[in-house]
């Protein structure tokens, strides 16, 4: 999960289409044979309400901007046991992003004890 943010990120900038960040993510869940629990889509906008506009989705060929402010939240589950999603708020800049929350991102810092 941690990889597919990464993943997220590094191709979230402007110019690049909303569908190509699930086709990332997808493609990397794909190779890691975990398609089969991925429940939703990896991040949306965010502006006045919390789900907005552009959904980072298959099917939306929104170009991304400078500026957007979108979620960042990969996620994947499994049966009987929970799932795994590390949800970031991010700024769309001007050569690629800057995180809007400081939350850990280290397995250890996330591992609850």
């Amino acid at each position: 999960m941690m990889m597919a943010r990464k993943i997220f990120l590094e191709n979230l900038k402007p110019g690049n289409k909303a569908s190509d960040i699930e086709k990332a993510v997808d493609d990397y869940f794909d190779k890691e044979d975990l398609a089969n629990h991925i429940l939703h889509r990896p991040g949306h906008g965010i502006g006045l309400n919390n789900h907005e506009w552009p959904t980072l989705s298959f099917g939306n060929d929104t170009i991304l901007q400078e500026n957007m402010v979108v979620s960042v939240e990969p996620a994947i589950y499994f049966e009987n046991q929970g799932g795994y999603r590390h949800s970031d708020t991010v700024l769309i800049t001007k050569n690629g992003y800057r995180l809007m929350t400081h939350a850990p991102v280290e397995l250890k810092d996330l591992i609850l004890k």
